[in-house]
């Protein structure tokens, strides 16, 4: 995640929240999954670890080298004792340039509902491109505009704002988390803008096969888009197979 105080201040709870809130279990992290290429013997950034509980993930599937990476220090601290040496986890704000990685390092980056703390888009997907190998895969999920929208204070979907939200199940006392929401068209425009291309735009969705342990919540997470995973890469790669590059 991009630089913030207010996740300093409840670093524990978030980490121990996200351990089993249906939000990050059910939804967003097999989803995110699902749409990671074949990791073994791939070289992997993950850009937003948080405590490191995807980062395992990462780990487990026998990637060659797993570099993670969050603005904040104490989940940054929570990671490396998580992943005990498996991973190099480092203290890092994705507005800045990620400038102890060549270009061309990255097989394969992942970003799990980070980018909507950065404001702008561009200069951390840019980065994205620069590390990432001609063949290589770009995995990240960020908040759906139309869930986001109904927060607007404006109104107008087509700008992008800041939001603050409660999150009272990562208190008391109750944090209040800034974040950015923006359009899809933005969205878009900011992946080309960078260099890149969308290979794929997929929205999860509650699956019926486990709604008991959605609970309550599997009516709404059916029917009402939370998250949105894109997956992109490099227009040259795309060239090369004859690919479109248009959403699948």
């Amino acid at each position: 995640m991009a630089r913030d105080r207010s996740y300093e201040e409840f670093a524990a709870w978030y980490d121990q929240g996200s351990a089993d809130n249906v939000y990050n279990t059910l939804l967003d992290r097999p989803a995110v999954q699902s749409k990671c290429p074949p990791l073994a013997g791939r070289r992997v950034l993950e850009a937003g670890c948080a405590g490191g509980r995807l980062t395992e993930w990462l780990a487990d599937q026998g990637a060659a080298r797993v570099t993670a990476l969050d603005a904040s220090p104490t989940l940054v601290e929570l990671a490396r004792k998580r992943l005990a040496g498996r991973a190099d986890v480092r203290v890092h704000d994705l507005r800045e340039p990620l400038d102890f990685l060549p270009d061309a390092s990255v097989d394969v980056v992942v970003s799990s509902l980070t980018l909507h703390y950065l404001e702008d888009w561009v200069p951390a997907l840019s980065e994205f491109r620069r590390v990432l190998a001609p063949d290589g895969t770009v995995v990240l999920s960020t908040h759906h505009p139309l869930n986001d929208f109904e927060m607007s204070p404006s109104g107008d979907y087509f700008r992008v704002e800041e939001l603050r939200d409660e999150w009272p199940s990562f208190g008391p006392p109750t944090p209040v988390v800034r974040f950015f929401r923006r359009p899809l068209g933005r969205m878009v425009s900011d992946v080309h803008r960078a260099g890149l291309v969308l290979r794929e735009l997929y929205e999860p969705r509650a699956d019926p096969a486990r709604r008991e342990e959605f609970g309550q919540r599997f009516d709404k997470l059916s029917r009402k888009p939370w998250f949105l995973v894109l997956v992109l890469g490099r227009p040259d790669a795309l060239a090369a197979d004859g690919s479109s590059g248009s959403p699948g």
